[in-house]
């Protein structure tokens, strides 16, 4: 497989996966993320919408690529069309919460990098999206790939991952 979509709520491993996967394969992997926000030193921006899917087509232009992130808007449609397996990742969603509380502590001390600034209210928004993700997100993102449901694998657990095999990579 040369177009992978990694998808699933915060915390539940996506960009962990995405690096193992691009590492252990050498394919380039993307941030959603990194294509809704203007990373700036003075702070985050909001791209437009035009601007996202315009960095989107860019990347699936290419013959490889991991795609990873939460968002279920519209304008990433092509991608879950293009991708030649959807990874639908599910922990539990304690493991999730544990996660990232974990992430937000190291950010926070610095021991672990971050693309923003670790605040309370990020803190807050993480959990609530987090919260979220099950009731309209993941809604949202069966509606995208309805005619393409096949493609999509759910992962609950990491020897879930470990037991599918990802051919042609």
């Amino acid at each position: 497989m040369k177009k992978i979509m990694i998808v699933g709520p915060v915390g539940s491993g996506k960009t962990t996966l995405a690096r193992q996967l691009a590492k252990e394969h050498g394919l380039p992997f993307y941030e959603l993320d990194n294509l809704i926000w203007n990373r700036l030193p003075e702070g985050d921006q909001r791209f437009t919408k035009k601007e996202s899917t315009q960095k989107l087509k860019d990347i699936l232009n290419k013959d490889t690529w991991i795609i990873e992130g939460t968002t279920t808007q519209s304008w990433i449609k092509p991608a879950l069309m293009e991708a030649e397996i959807i990874l639908l990742l599910l922990p539990a969603y304690h493991v999730r919460v544990t996660r990232i509380f974990t992430r937000f502590l190291k950010q926070l001390i610095h021991l672990e990098p971050s693309h923003y600034q670790p605040s309370l209210k990020l803190l807050l928004n993480l959990f609530a999206w987090n919260h979220h993700y099950e009731k309209k997100n993941l809604y949202e993102l069966q509606k995208l790939i309805e005619q393409n449901s096949d493609k999509i694998k759910t992962i609950k657990n990491p020897q879930a991952f470990s037991e599918l095999k990802i051919t042609g990579v």
